[in-house]
């Protein structure tokens, strides 16, 4: 099960050892930002086929939800990447706000570091962004407090550099994500109050899902926003459920205690149910919770609400 401490903090420093001519001189009146990084599930992912590029050409909505981490930003004199998180084994060469934020201090040269808290809620390979939603936070927001004045094509090329759906995060609510889920579609906001997550005692990575599908053929799935609970669906899910039969069971309770539609998000293993009323939602979180699973209540939020954390 996914636990986060809180006792403990990692450190993580990384120091551009070269000297760095100053490009862009940093705003006074803005030194510390704080913001939150929303998580996000898939209300459809259907996989077309593999690309010669190794990734798979899918379609998929995405929807952010209230789950979140907060990141916190406070300028440095010295041009330097510090990183503070309370994920003590959190990997500094393999984490994307540390590769994020030092691309970002080598290209455009800032005349400033910055200090980096990472306050990880969302479950680490769980298939609902968290590592995304936290590059696209990084990006964002140095933007702001570099004073970059990057255009969104700009953000959009480096988030691309980093991972299919990181674009999505820069813009967040609800939108179509197709080719490798890089190229984003805004879509109507669906506003749904009752969604119950459950995740268990292990991750799955997106390649394993991956290499566990079949790509859709005749039986190509389609979803209409205006009958989205009947068209929820991810063609990720046949293939786990079968080699990872606790996804299965957990889709089977989700289904047994009401959830309409009870849905695998993304690559897994986090599994997602929407209920009718919140009373049905409490007593099914209480089953899941007594038998030691991660759980959370969380309810879809808008593009403008999701958009208001950020300032420019």
């Amino acid at each position: 099960m996914y636990r986060s401490s809180t006792a403990s903090r990692t450190t993580i420093t990384i120091t551009i050892i070269t000297i760095i001519t100053t490009a862009k001189m940093c705003p006074k009146s803005i030194r510390r930002v704080s913001s939150e990084a929303h998580a996000k599930i898939n209300l459809f992912l259907e996989v077309l086929g593999k690309r010669s590029d190794g990734f798979h050409e899918i379609e998929t909505l995405l929807c952010s939800v209230s789950l979140s981490d907060t990141l916190r930003y406070t300028l440095t004199k010295n041009q330097v990447i510090k990183l503070c998180t309370n994920i003590p084994d959190l990997p500094a060469e393999d984490n994307l706000v540390y590769r994020v934020a030092s691309y970002m201090l080598e290209r455009y040269k800032p005349s400033a570091g910055v200090e980096i808290d990472l306050e990880k809620r969302i479950p680490l390979a769980a298939g609902l962004g968290g590592g995304s939603s936290d590059a696209a936070n990084v990006i964002l927001n140095l933007n702001v407090i570099w004073n970059l004045n990057l255009s969104l094509a700009e953000k959009e090329e480096i988030a691309a550099l980093f991972g299919s759906d990181i674009c999505f995060f820069l813009q967040g609510g609800v939108a179509w994500g197709t080719s490798r889920g890089e190229i984003i579609s805004p879509a109507e906001d669906i506003e749904i109050d009752h969604i119950l997550l459950v995740k268990p005692d292990f991750g799955i990575s997106a390649a394993s899902a991956y290499s566990l599908s079949k790509p859709a053929a005749a039986d190509k799935r389609q979803f209409a926003l205006d009958s989205w609970r009947n068209d929820c669906f991810n063609r990720l899910e046949a293939g786990i459920r079968e080699s990872y039969k606790e996804i299965d069971t957990i889709l089977r309770q989700l289904e047994n205690m009401k959830a309409r539609p009870a849905l695998m998000s993304g690559s897994g293993s986090t599994c997602f149910g929407i209920f009718d009323n919140a009373e049905e939602l409490t007593t099914c979180q209480q089953c899941f919770n007594q038998a030691g699973y991660w759980t959370k209540k969380v309810r879809t939020i808008t593009r403008k609400e999701y958009q208001s954390v950020f300032k420019a």
